[in-house]
């Protein structure tokens, strides 16, 4: 794959030194946009990232700087989304010459949905599960990985209207194309459909999927040969896989019969552990809406500029995190560092009073 990359990260601060930290994550956050045309382009980055870190609108923001919204927003028009996804993959080929990333890899894909209250036509909008009052909703499609006790998301897949199949093979392509070695993905419920079985059936790494619960006849403690059967479905839109059950409890304590897809030949045990991972990408999704600026824009690209920056941002994030033995908290990063955009954008803070410290030389 050519080498597109024209982002440099730099070296994340070894020694756990706050105001370092806080500086690098500006620095970094700041690389992922050109506002090279704009005579205010250091005004126009901080509202920016002081909504991300807020999780608030644009307009608030800029009105806390005392800059005008419609001009930060003008300029946000002009950024292009795929330069940020750009920034994750130089972000994520970075990580990898620390180390990360160079064992077999196992993944976890799943879906994303941010939640639509306008108009159901609007471009990029689909339905979904009804939730918090909508059945319409912006819908990504992720694949994460753990890392130090974290999820780094390697790639990221807007959906309209791809099916099941077609963005998970477009995702797995985008890791391939990384150089990730995958061994094993795992999948909930939401994925099980007989096409994506049978084109995981073909590649050379191990999946699971969990299926629903509504599949009928299944007893406790099954592991066997499983074909798919439906009245009048052709032969060739069946799949043949292992199929596994179990009884346990849910993420929610609750007891339940958990039934798998898998062309593994892990123990039950094993997929039982293994499976349990997959419910950290609950975690990872509340973690980039940590860095998810709001907007009410029924602009397309504006929604995937914003919903990508939080994917960067929250990267950023885990990678200032990696191999360190005093974690940096997410939240204490996101207040301390809107707070330093803020106070050392005015003026008269920006020098020390009586001989005290300055915010830059406190932090």
């Amino acid at each position: 794959m050519k080498n597109t990359s024209f982002i440099g990260f730099g070296a994340v601060p070894r020694k756990r030194d706050r105001a370092k930290a806080y500086l690098y994550f500006k620095s970094q956050a700041q690389s992922l946009f050109d506002f090279r045309e704009a005579r205010n382009a250091e005004d126009i980055f901080r509202v920016t990232l002081l909504a991300s870190l807020n999780n608030g609108y644009v307009e608030g923001s800029a009105d806390t700087l005392s800059l005008c919204g419609q001009t930060v927003r003008n300029h946000l028009k002009h950024q292009e989304p795929k330069r940020i996804l750009q920034a994750n993959t130089d972000l994520l080929q970075e990580m990898k010459r620390y180390g990360a990333f160079s064992r077999l890899l196992t993944l976890a894909i799943d879906l994303h949905d941010e939640m639509y209250y306008g108009d159901p036509e609007t471009q990029g909008v689909t339905g979904t599960k009804p939730k918090k009052g909508s059945y319409y909703a912006y819908k990504f499609a992720t694949a994460s990985v753990l890392l130090d006790g974290q999820r780094f998301t390697l790639a990221v897949e807007p959906i309209i209207k791809l099916s099941v199949l077609e963005h998970v093979r477009q995702l797995i392509n985008q890791i391939l194309d990384l150089g990730v070695k995958i061994r094993l993905i795992l999948f909930d419920r939401g994925y099980f459909s007989t096409a994506l079985i049978n084109y995981l059936n073909t590649l050379p790494f191990g999946y699971i999927i969990q299926l629903p619960a509504s599949i009928k006849g299944l007893k406790e403690d099954e592991d066997r040969l499983y074909t798919t059967r439906r009245h009048g479905t052709p032969k060739r839109e069946q799949a043949t896989f292992r199929l596994v059950t179990f009884r346990g409890r849910d993420f929610h304590g609750k007891v339940k019969l958990f039934i798998f897809a898998t062309n593994t030949s892990l123990k039950p045990l094993r997929i039982r552990r293994l499976f349990r991972k997959r419910w950290g990408i609950e975690t990872s999704y509340r973690m980039i809406r940590k860095f998810l600026a709001k907007t009410t824009s029924r602009r397309y690209r504006a929604r995937l500029l914003y919903f990508y920056l939080a994917v960067v941002l929250y990267n950023l994030w885990v990678k200032l995190n990696f191999r360190q033995e005093e974690p940096l908290s997410a939240d204490v990063l996101r207040l301390h560092l809107a707070v330093f955009l803020v106070i050392s954008f005015l003026p008269d803070l920006e020098k020390p009073i009586d001989g005290e410290l300055s915010l830059q030389e406190e932090l």
